[in-house]
């Protein structure tokens, strides 16, 4: 039990039932397997290494429950374990937004906080490679003489619009906020810092066009888009923040000084970002 409930065993598992399972549906289009043969080796090999997974994934929950946390955390330590679990992650909340998206709907937004977007000029990449996949779609139909080659290629050419329009999505869908508290800056969907009020020494209009990713330099943060940063906040202390990544390891913590960031109406954020915090400054 304790070898089926070890993050090394999952891991492992896991890579190996997906690897054999896009081997066998590789070896299966290109004609080197038959539909039996493929159906047989998905039998023999992928049915007995899924039920490793179940096993391990049965094994961990249970361990992660005799520890003492509830039903859900155990269920999110258990998947936590897995490698795939990152970008199945990313892919549902990348799907969740454009759900939210499609209504023009925000999410995770205190109550009564005004949401500051910072989406100007967003979807031109993505216009541009729709089209592009459009016409490369139409192209591949004609070029192409295999049906189940061109229908593989169209399905990944509109998955990965797909994922490009969620991608961008979880962006407008989580805007920075301001509360008569805190300033919370997002990104990615994630917190990267609540910023308190009273640690707002001053907010100004300020154009940076260094940093186009988000980055900590020295002691600043910077949160831009494609067009840099247009609004600079100077704190009284250091507060500690977190730049998200899919993975773990990538995710960077450092405390910074300065914040950075990109909105769309910078001059009303620095007008109520002033306001109650700095009632002396013009």
């Amino acid at each position: 039990m304790n070898i089926l409930s070890a993050k090394a065993f999952h891991r492992v598992t896991q890579l190996v039932t997906v690897t054999v399972l896009a081997v066998n549906a590789v070896l299966l289009a290109i004609g080197v397997l038959a539909p039996r043969q493929a159906l047989y080796l998905f039998v023999a090999v992928e049915l007995p290494l899924a039920l490793l997974v179940m096993l391990g994934f049965a094994a961990t929950f249970r361990v992660h429950r005799r520890s003492g946390i509830g039903r859900s955390e155990a269920v999110s330590a258990t998947f936590g374990d897995s490698p795939f679990w990152p970008m199945i992650r990313a892919e549902i909340r990348a799907y969740t937004s454009l759900w939210f998206w499609a209504r023009g709907r925000d999410t995770g937004i205190e109550p009564g906080g005004l949401a500051f977007r910072s989406s100007r000029g967003s979807l031109v990449l993505p216009a541009a490679f729709g089209v592009a996949t459009l016409m490369e779609i139409g192209v591949l139909h004609f070029v192409l003489p295999w049906m189940w080659l061109r229908v593989v290629l169209a399905v990944l050419s509109v998955w990965s619009l797909l994922a490009l329009l969620g991608y961008l999505a979880v962006h407008r869908v989580h805007p920075h906020y301001l509360t008569d508290s805190h300033f919370v800056v997002r990104q990615s969907g994630t917190i990267v810092a609540s910023i308190h009020r009273s640690d707002i020494t001053s907010a100004a209009l300020s154009r940076r066009l260094a940093e186009t990713n988000p980055i900590i330099v020295e002691d600043r943060l910077y949160l831009p888009n494609m067009d840099g940063t247009n609004v600079d906040i100077v704190l009284t202390q250091p507060i500690s923040i977190q730049l998200p990544a899919m993975l773990p390891r990538h995710r960077k913590t450092s405390s910074v000084d300065y914040v950075s960031v990109y909105v769309d109406d910078p001059a009303a954020l620095v007008t109520e970002l002033r306001k109650n915090v700095l009632p002396a400054l013009p």
